[in-house]
């Protein structure tokens, strides 16, 4: 590929659900409490000067002797200074608020019981902060290591207790940790076992050569060494994926279903895309309503950049009581929509086209190809009301679709940048021209007759994603 770019891109998303035991942690932990600005420079005073007169004291900080009387008596009632004839010092207790204080300023320290529930991952054995996102089958499961369930309570009481900053900033993601100290460990439980979500990135990288670079476990290079078991469990479930491989054929139908030649002319010489000449000829030839696109379609950069074009639309026809259609003609390939953000761009679509068109019904179909039979395909029937396998020939399976019934689509194609190295490329279409062009070309209506259903639920209550939900964790089963 003969491009001049340096970036970088995410061009796919995973989602990994990991084994885990749930702890119910009792601790005590200290935070420091400043004092009210007078109070405590009345402190830093007597501790310079140890014995002053109160009259003395009032008139440095330029107080009456009205004025000075109630902040001396809230200090006395603290047990921080005592008055004696008139002359008021520091108490002796008070002196330890000073202590380790790199500013000279005295501190109060308060002591509050913390109750906390603890996700261990069973494979590194490591805290774990949970994801937004539920345990959901479409994803990735990373086994327990086999001497997992036995974690003790004990290990469980001393890794939070070695690692309580880690847990400060990692879990209950506290933007100054500093400010706490563990006093003590009280009580340490042991509940249930589940999973959490870890998501990772895919990013496509011209450096200048095309490479992929896997972001699967952000780490600190210091803590590496402990979260080693799980990277390399994550890497060997990633490297065991496999995507569609591009092909002439593939790009043909491209080109002839967008009537788009974009794609196809933005090869070199070696037959490699060369995404900098295929971004160039779209700003040059740009068609209203239609963006291009690199990576999957469900990945958030695509999803958002797809809701805006919908938003952007004018006003949809009310509802007559036809269901929208969701209908998404996925590729081969193992390494398709096993994340968290199929099921979040599934959701963005539908409230996108609520605030178009008001209150509608959805039903949502995955159609896969024939290649695709044997990748496990109903483990999406929790995400998509319908399932089907399409006839052979019908789409290439290096082509994806996603199509909002007479409202908007997203067409991909997986093109090579290397021998070794290929991403999905295509557009996202609101047009109405260009969506009349897909849905004939899908030809839904006749293909539905000669596909096999995998699956069809009837009623199912739409389940939203929602970031402010609970995390429900999902069970794992015995080996």
């Amino acid at each position: 590929m003969a491009s001049e770019t340096h970036e970088s891109v995410v061009v796919c998303t995973y989602g990994f659900n990991i084994p885990c035991r749930r702890f119910l942690i009792r601790a005590n932990v200290t935070r420091d409490r400043r004092l009210p600005l007078v109070d405590e420079f009345v402190l830093r005073t007597l501790k310079l000067a140890e014995r002053l007169p109160a009259k003395r004291l009032a008139s440095f900080f330029g107080f009456t002797d009205a004025e000075i009387e109630p902040v001396t008596a809230d200090l006395v009632s603290a047990g921080l200074i005592v008055i004696r004839d008139d002359y008021i010092e520091l108490h002796p207790s008070a002196h330890a608020h000073f202590r380790g204080s790199e500013d000279g300023a005295p501190r109060v320290v308060d002591v509050d019981p913390w109750i906390e529930r603890l996700w261990f991952d069973l494979v590194s054995r490591n805290m774990m902060a949970p994801d937004r996102a539920r345990p959901t089958r479409n994803l990735l499961d990373i086994r327990p290591d086999g001497m997992a369930r036995e974690l003790p309570v004990s290990f469980a009481r001393k890794a939070f207790q070695e690692n309580f900053a880690e847990y400060l900033r990692k879990v209950r993601r506290i933007s100054n940790p500093d400010r706490f100290s563990l006093y003590s460990v009280s009580d340490v439980e042991p509940e249930r076992f589940g999973s959490v979500v870890i998501r990772g990135t895919e990013e496509l990288v011209f450096d200048p050569q095309p490479r992929l670079r896997p972001h699967l476990l952000e780490v600190e290079t210091e803590n590496f060494a402990r979260f080693r078991p799980l990277a390399n469990a994550l890497n060997d479930a990633y490297r065991a994926l496999r995507g569609a491989e591009p092909s002439a054929a593939a790009l043909s139908e491209f080109s002839r279903i967008l009537s788009d030649t974009t794609v196809a002319r933005a090869h070199n010489e070696f037959e490699f895309f060369d995404y900098t000449m295929w971004m160039a000829q779209n700003v040059s030839e740009r068609t209203p309503g239609r963006q291009p696109i690199i990576g999957a379609p469900y990945i958030a950069r695509n999803a958002d950049l797809f809701v805006k074009l919908l938003e952007d639309l004018p006003n949809l026809s009310s509802d007559d009581g036809k269901a929208v259609e969701i209908r998404w003609f996925r590729p081969g390939g193992s390494i398709w929509g096993i994340t968290p953000d199929l099921q979040e761009t599934i959701a963005s679509i539908k409230s996108a086209v609520r605030r178009k068109r008001g209150k509608a019904k959805f039903r949502t179909k995955l159609i896969i190809p024939p290649v695709s039979r044997r990748e496990n395909p109903k483990r999406f029937d929790r995400i998509f009301d319908e399932g089907f396998v399409a006839p052979s020939g019908h789409l290439s399976p290096a082509m994806e679709v996603l199509l909002v019934s007479g409202i908007g689509a997203i067409v991909v194609v997986r093109v090579a940048f290397s021998a070794t190295v290929s991403a999905p490329v295509g557009f996202a279409i609101v047009d109405k021209l260009g969506l009349e062009r897909i849905e004939k070309a899908l030809k839904w209506e006749r293909t539905r007759q000669r596909s096999e259903e995998l699956w069809a639920n009837i009623e199912r209550a739409e389940e939203m994603v929602s970031t402010s939900s609970p995390i429900e964790l999902e069970e794992f089963g015995e080996d």
